[in-house]
């Protein structure tokens, strides 16, 4: 879906006055074509837009032609970013994850840093370390602007943990296990599932307790094997957990699982904190509802380096500015859009990674003031798999662990098989 927003922009005598430029004001124009892997309704995208009208209303000097183009299918959306690239047709604004194909575009000299824009506009310091740190690439380079600050939680249905005789949060990956079955055995299902990336995180955590960031690192690198004895383990806890996702969970959607325990059909749904809008998580006075819980990461045994803080902590996706698309009219462009985003961003229930002035944070909702404090207490956030691996291996590591977690193949068989598809890339 395209949607076209005609915006004016900020005074000839603002640029100047920021950036030391004299710009005639009759020549000054700014056209900026976003391709963005988010739904045209994700809360980013309505913020940027509110900011967009609000910016028209106040500069109507700048002719600022701004397209959004969504492309919510991620295969899909791939796919044309990368044909684009080959053609040397990257659009101003484009979204990527700090993968390896990425590093490639920033080897290139293709996209901007933040690194330097952040600090030239003077917001380096508002924007909280995880928005920062989630985008870096494994060099250090900081090269895509995130949008959000997030956690990821289990969240919970208080009742139908009640009406299985469940008295406390698990800790552990047996008591989570152990209550699933109790759940079960009350015929409530007991996980919701769906869609393509949250199969990923639940194989994740048990490797992540086991060696932090290590195992996936090493092992879609080829310097390691998916086979690790992180990773064996792993399989298996996949492979004990699906069973309590609930019936044709493999060919069910996002949306679905959000369905799924927004109506209480299901006790638990692992996902961020983005979802507490779209689950209906939220009362009137802006908190998780009385009947609504959340716990964090459990952990696996005595022989986990991570602490039990540690758990994925991420900003989603993050967007790249073409370098040659950088210029004083974009400058200008990009600091009103940060000194304002904060704001725009928790209208729609979604923590921004810009940090809001400590006035707001303290006014915030005490479910949001959680989730700032959990954030800043992980010292070591578990990267999300189909971040780190290339992107070309996103769609094999989702089939293959699918397959797995149904039981069509082993362990050991899921660890060669993509042993061989990262063989194979290099």
């Amino acid at each position: 879906m395209k949607k076209r927003i005609l915006i004016a922009a900020l005074t000839a005598a603002m640029a100047s006055s920021i950036f030391g430029v004299t710009v005639n004001a009759a020549e000054r124009e700014l056209n900026i074509n976003w391709l963005s892997s988010r739904s045209a309704s994700e809360s980013a995208i309505l913020a940027i837009q509110d900011i967009a009208k609000q910016y028209q209303e106040e500069n109507p000097d700048l002719d600022f032609n701004f397209e959004i183009e969504n492309i919510s299918d991620r295969t899909a959306y791939l796919q044309k970013l990368k044909i684009l690239a080959a053609s040397d047709e990257l659009p101003e604004w484009f979204d990527s994850d700090p993968d390896t194909w990425f590093a490639d575009i920033v080897a290139d000299g293709k996209a901007y840093s933040f690194e330097d824009l952040y600090k030239e506009l003077g917001m380096y310091d508002q924007i909280f370390p995880i928005s920062k740190e989630y985008a870096r690439l494994s060099d250090g380079s900081l090269n895509l602007m995130t949008l959000q600050c997030n956690t990821e939680y289990f969240f919970y249905n208080k009742d139908l943990f009640e009406q299985a005789g469940i008295t406390e949060t698990p800790k552990t990956f047996d008591e989570l296990l152990a209550d699933c079955k109790l759940l079960q055995d009350q015929e409530i299902i007991p996980i919701a599932m769906g869609g393509d990336w949250p199969i990923l995180r639940y194989f994740a955590q048990v490797p992540f307790r086991l060696t932090g960031n290590e195992y996936i690192e090493n092992a879609v690198s080829g310097e390691g094997s998916f086979g690790e004895e992180a990773g064996l383990k792993g399989a298996q806890f996949i492979q004990d957990i699906a069973q309590y996702f609930q019936e044709g969970w493999s060919s069910a959607d996002y949306d679905t699982m959000i369905d799924l325990f927004a109506s209480g059909q299901a006790a638990i749904m692992y996902n961020g904190t983005w979802a507490l809008d779209q689950a209906d998580m939220i009362g009137e006075d802006g908190n998780i509802k009385d009947n609504m819980g959340y716990f964090t990461m459990p952990t696996y045994s005595d022989a986990d380096v991570t602490t039990a803080t540690d758990f994925f902590a991420n900003s989603g996706i993050g967007t790249a500015i073409r370098t040659d698309a950088v210029d004083d009219e974009m400058k200008a462009w990009m600091k009103y859009l940060l000194e304002h985003y904060a704001d725009a961003s928790l209208s729609y229930n979604q923590l921004p990674s810009v940090m809001p002035d400590e006035e707001t944070m303290q006014s915030l909702p005490k479910v949001y003031q959680q989730i700032i404090e959990d954030v800043s207490n992980v010292k070591e956030y578990a990267k999300c798999w189909d971040v780190v691996i290339d992107s070309a291996l996103v769609e094999p590591l989702e089939k293959e662990t699918v397959i797995l977690a149904l039981g069509q193949e082993t362990p050991e068989e899921w660890a060669a098989n993509m042993d061989e598809y990262v063989k194979n890339q290099k």
